[in-house]
């Protein structure tokens, strides 16, 4: 996936500025040098070590989001575009799920509660073109993003989460609202989510464009 040289040393770079200090640099270091090495669709495996804390992982920083100001968007191939409060959409029909989590790296937490709305509950608030195929996810630092289709966005485990365990997301999880599905590697689920965009083809994450496959789908969860 990732052709020269170059690449292999800037990965290794990243490694140790931004891991080693949270002492998972073998296990990250195996995760992405799979990345680097295999090609085949078996990339990775579901096998992971369980850790107790979620390690927190951002490109840009905890993003610290005003629910004064802050609006949920929805923009791109629909009949008009949307913009939701953070209180109506607690007012929405509510999803709870207990999955695992699971990151590429080569760590996870089992039966994590998850409790927020189904995608479907946002999208019936307007009409998609019959154009549209996949959805962008956009994080409130304008840096991140990933994409599913939208099959994959309305698949029953996907949702849009607000709480985790009992409570209200921390500002390191992903305040106010994180895109979670379960069956694939955390990077597919966006924090800090504050841009939902309907599109005919498919934008390319952040990790995505670095090597990571765009199906983030996990061997052996299924879709």
């Amino acid at each position: 996936m990732f052709e020269t040289e170059d690449a292999m040393h800037s990965i290794k770079d990243w490694i140790q500025m931004n891991l080693s200090r949270r002492g998972f640099i073998s296990l990250a270091a195996l995760s992405l040098y799979r990345l680097i090495l295999e090609k085949s669709t078996a990339w990775a495996k579901a096998d992971y070590q369980r850790v107790k804390e979620f390690p927190i992982r951002s490109i840009e920083g905890t993003q610290q989001v005003d629910l004064k100001t802050w609006r949920l968007k929805i923009e791109g191939w629909v009949d008009k575009p949307v913009s939701l409060t953070f209180s109506e959409i607690k007012g929405l029909p509510q999803k709870v799920q207990t999955k695992n989590f699971i990151c590429v790296e080569g760590w996870g937490l089992d039966n994590q509660k998850w409790e927020g709305v189904h995608l479907q509950e946002i999208f019936s608030r307007f009409r998609i073109s019959p154009k549209t195929k996949f959805v962008t996810f956009y994080a409130a630092g304008g840096k991140y993003r990933d994409s599913l289709s939208v099959k994959e966005a309305l698949e029953p485990d996907t949702m849009l989460a607000y709480k985790l365990n009992g409570k209200n997301l921390l500002p390191d999880q992903g305040f106010p609202l994180r895109l979670i599905i379960p069956r694939m590697y955390a990077y597919k689920g966006v924090k800090w989510l504050e841009r939902i965009v309907f599109t005919e083809r498919q934008e390319i994450g952040y990790w995505e464009k670095g090597g990571y496959p765009v199906d983030g789908s996990i061997p052996g969860l299924g879709s």
